[in-house]
Formats: C-alpha cells, sequence, structure tokens
C-alpha cells in the first residue's frame, strides 16, 4: 500500500482560528448589536441570521482551532500555491456577484448558476453532479426561504424584458 503524502499548514489553521474567533465574539456580542424588539416571532426576527452565521462559521473553525492547538508532527508554518489560489477567488468572484444575480435573475437561477459553474470550477464533472446537486439545493433554498422564512424576493429585474420577448414571439 503506498504511503500517504500528509502535509498540513499551520497558516490556514491560523486563518480558521481567527475567523472561529471573530464568530465567537460576533455571536456572543449579537443580541446587544441587534434590535430584536419588533412584533415578528424569533425565527422571523433580525437576530435569528446573524446566530446562523456566526454558529455556522465558528462550527467550521472548530477543526484549525484544534489542529492549531494540538498540531501534527508534518505541519509547518507554509502557504500553499505559491500564495494564490485561483479557484478559490473565482469561488469569492462568484459570491460577490450572487446578490446582482438576486437582482436581475431571481433566486432560483442565481443560485443553480452559481453552484453549477462553482461545481465545474472544481471539477466535479459527474453529470449526476451538475444537475442533481444544484437543483437540489435550489428547491431547498427556495422552500426554505418562500414558506418557512417567509421571506420573498422581489421579481427579477430581467423578468419584463424576458416576458415582451416571449410574447412578441408568441404574437407572430
Amino acid at each position: 500500500m503506498p504511503e500517504k503524502k500528509f502535509s498540513a499548514s499551520r497558516v490556514h489553521d491560523l486563518f480558521g482560528s481567527v475567523l472561529g474567533l471573530f464568530a465567537l465574539v460576533m455571536l456572543v456580542s449579537s443580541p446587544w448589536q441587534v434590535d430584536s424588539s419588533g412584533p415578528d416571532p424569533f425565527y422571523k426576527g433580525p437576530l435569528i441570521f446573524p446566530l446562523i452565521v456566526f454558529s455556522l462559521i465558528l462550527a467550521g473553525a472548530l477543526p484549525s482551532m484544534w489542529r492549531l492547538v494540538r498540531p501534527s508532527i508534518q505541519a509547518s508554518w507554509y502557504l500553499d500555491g505559491h500564495g494564490r489560489s485561483f479557484k478559490t477567488l473565482i469561488i469569492l468572484g462568484l459570491l460577490i456577484l450572487y446578490p446582482a444575480g438576486l437582482l436581475f435573475l431571481g433566486l432560483e437561477i442565481s443560485t443553480w448558476l452559481f453552484l453549477f459553474i462553482a461545481l465545474k470550477l472544481v471539477k466535479q464533472d459527474s453529470l449526476l453532479k451538475l444537475t442533481i446537486i444544484p437543483i437540489l439545493v435550489t428547491i431547498i433554498l427556495f422552500v426554505l426561504f418562500k414558506f418557512f422564512l417567509d421571506v420573498w424576493f422581489p421579481e427579477p429585474l430581467l423578468i419584463e424584458p424576458v416576458k415582451e420577448w416571449a410574447m412578441e414571439l408568441l404574437r407572430k
């Protein structure tokens, strides 16, 4: 059996730990930062989103915190990819563009498109993964936001021109 080549970057663990500590501070202080005195129940109030996001960040950072405190023998302070991770930067760019996609294309198309491009970028080229995962996540987000959280997104800006174009085609 070939020996597994293992290398761990303590720089990554330090960054993850810093994010985790920031999330912990924000999680503890968010009840004082967010006004939750509205008529909405807790699960629809403005405090729920920061609590969910910072809890997820903290949970994701716990392994980095553990590895930073108890490093493996082979761990070193290096930064892989010559300091640049192009795929990560492209996905970050997609995340930055995602709100604009929500405005112009809507929740469903933006979510599906983001996931499809991100999966293709990280070489998850299986037809099953490229179709099922984006569709499933899009459906889950649609149901979660619109039916459970009662969050309705505005009609996409590009829907009206598309409707007019389709009506023009139907008239011909």
